[in-house]
């Protein structure tokens, strides 16, 4: 009888080793985290920490990784603060990757290294870089990709002056590259070491030592390896690391390859300690091989024993997971247990003459189907939540934005008139003779910043128009047009361009007029800005069906197709200076947006940079 060798799988399997470290000092460390969190008043410290939080929880509870890196990039990304989502994301990735969603882990990894890469975090970038390894290991298992990966990361740890980490990436090289020669494995094993010693790395060295170990049960040097394998476990005991006490008890179970019977004692050893790490990834891969064993043992109470302690494993790893899962996870969930079904079916089909068969192949597939069920069912209540969740969190943003919007306008309000009064002494004192050149141009520069000011006010008391606020009226939009175009048409001379209005026999709208002429007057306004001197602006107006359309066409700059996707954010960066210098503020056409979809209507444009533009307002006849 050939019996399995468990200890080569889970040496290769760096990330319990690495992912789980659990010790004491840790636990400690999280205590005194939590105590101090509610203590931080800077919000950026606060980011930090609870990032700081989640990388302590990565060896303990991917839930509680995710919960605080979902927090830490939260309030990161309100305080514009780079660092910290990028750390937060590298955290949800994380999570993602025990969850086992590897792509969406990989992607989130792949948009983290390049902000890394670029402030020059050469740790960092390393720290993604063996992240990036495991998840392509377990869920992709591109051994080329990994290889030259490592390489890579090999290459990057040069450039770093405090090196301590290059000694896990040594052991990762180990672990992930199957075509190393023993020597070569040793090779790397005694770089890690040298780092390890060099900094005191007690983790490192006691993992080099199973490696070493390792390779003595390979090369049948067991006697030799046996005093060291005890002091192994004794010494992971001792510094509270379970995952390599697992490593340990399993390279016992190699030891006793001819001895089933002891290697499976062992494997219940590692089992107790897998339920005491709270970790049920580790418990199903230790009660995996211990199934595998009690098989070839031919042990059916073992059997039974191992069996039903692998469904509660595997029950209390789904409970986690749950979280996770999406609609379209479940969608391929539902879908690949279907078609495990039906090759259940046909593997039933062709085994009918032997009837104790078929009745297994029934009775595993009911199991499953129901097991199904239960997941599905678990998984429905999980999307409730997570929708209840995501309501109440998109209503406290909401509140948060109509808070900030009042404040501003509050703010705009107070300032309207003592910026009124300011220009309106300036106009009186230009009026008045007697004033030198330089008074005069002393007031007409005071003149100017009122009037700018004064505008930029004004927009900001426009800011967030909603279509409950609207107070609508019956509005004749070709005399609006006509003011419109009459009140621009000195602005307009001031550059010797031409207004041209065309508009349809008279139509009537319900629409707040003070707002509609708001918009109007800043599409003719811009037009006006952005045209050269002696330029044609032609305004028209036209009926369809059940809407009107009004179309201001410039001839002047253009919009470049750099900026196109933003001429409508509130205070975008696409703002510029008209052709004689005018300013701008960015606000005009983002609050014209909602002052149109307030009103059920849509604005968009059409432009060619050099050739002019044109904005379109459509609007709803009733």
């Amino acid at each position: 009888m050939t019996y399995i060798k468990p200890i080569f799988r889970l040496l290769l399997v760096f990330s319990l080793c690495f992912c789980h470290y659990i010790a004491q000092s840790q636990i400690q460390q999280i205590n005194q985290q939590l105590g101090a969190l509610p203590l931080v008043k800077d919000s950026v410290s606060l980011v930090n920490g609870l990032n700081r939080l989640g990388t302590l929880y990565r060896s303990r509870n991917a839930d509680s990784c995710f919960y605080y890196g979902l927090n830490a990039k939260r309030i990161a990304a309100r305080l514009h603060y780079l660092k910290g989502q990028k750390d937060a994301d590298q955290l949800i990735a994380y999570a993602f990757f025990k969850r086992g969603l590897y792509a969406e882990s990989l992607d989130l990894l792949g948009k983290i290294l390049p902000y890394y890469q670029k402030t020059k975090d050469t740790e960092k970038m390393i720290r993604v870089n063996l992240d990036k390894i495991e998840v392509l290991n377990k869920g992709i298992s591109d051994r080329a990709k990994i290889r030259s990966l490592l390489q890579s990361t090999i290459q990057t740890g040069k450039e770093l002056e405090k090196d301590s980490i290059m000694s896990e990436v040594y052991i990762s090289y180990c672990n992930r590259n199957s075509d190393l020669t023993a020597d070569s494995i040793k090779y790397y094993l005694n770089k890690s070491a040298e780092i390890a010693h060099r900094y005191k790395d007690e983790r490192m060295l006691i993992y080099i030592q199973l490696w070493q170990t390792r390779l003595l049960i390979l090369e049948h040097k067991k006697q030799e390896a046996l005093p060291l394998i005890r002091q192994l476990i004794s010494d992971c005991r001792r510094i509270g690391n379970t995952s390599m006490e697992i490593n340990a008890l399993f390279l016992m179970t190699g030891y006793y390859d001819d001895q089933p019977k002891k290697a499976l004692d062992y494997l219940y050893q590692a089992h107790e300690v897998a339920l005491k790490s709270g970790d049920q990834s580790i418990e199903i891969y230790v009660l995996t091989n211990a199934l595998e064993m009690a098989k070839q043992l031919g042990d059916k109470d073992a059997i039974i024993n191992v069996h039903v302690k692998l469904e509660e494993a595997m029950s209390a790893e789904w409970e986690k997971s749950k979280k996770f899962i999406s609609d379209y996870v479940r969608y391929n969930a539902v879908q690949d247990d279907n078609r495990l079904l039906n090759q259940k079916n046909a593997q039933q089909t062709g085994y009918l003459i032997v009837f104790g068969a078929c009745l297994i192949v029934v009775v595993l597939a009911l199991l499953k189907v129901w097991h199904n069920r239960k997941r599905l069912l678990v998984l429905n209540k999980t999307i409730r939540e997570q929708n209840a969740s995501m309501q109440k969190t998109l209503h406290a943003l909401e509140q948060s934005q109509e808070d900030n919007t009042r404040m501003m306008q509050i703010v705009a309000h107070d300032l309207r008139n003592p910026i009124g009064g300011m220009y309106s002494i300036a106009s009186m004192m230009l009026a008045d003779d007697g004033r030198t050149d330089e008074d005069k141009a002393y007031l007409e520069m005071l003149k100017t910043t009122g009037k700018v000011s004064l505008d930029l006010v004004n927009d900001l008391l426009l800011i967030q128009t909603k279509k409950d606020d609207l107070k609508k009226e019956s509005v004749d939009l070709v005399e609006m047009l006509h003011y419109c175009v009459e009140l621009l048409h000195h602005k307009a001379a001031q550059k010797q361009q031409q207004i041209r209005l065309q508009a349809a026999p008279a139509i009537s709208i319900l629409a707040n007029q003070e707002k509609l002429w708001r918009v109007i007057s800043n599409l003719i306004a811009n037009a006006i800005k952005f045209s050269p001197k002696g330029a044609a602006i032609e305004v028209t107006l036209q009926q369809k069906t059940d809407r009107v359309c009004i179309a201001v066409r410039d001839h002047g700059i253009g919009i470049p197709e750099e900026i196109a996707a933003k001429v409508f954010d509130m205070f975008t960066d696409a703002k510029r200076k008209g052709t004689t210098g005018e300013q701008s503020f960015g606000l005009g056409l983002a609050i014209s947006k909602q002052i149109v979809e307030a009103h059920g209507g849509k604005i968009w444009f059409e432009s060619e940079a050099d050739h002019g533009t044109v904005f379109y307002v459509e609007l709803p006849l009733t």
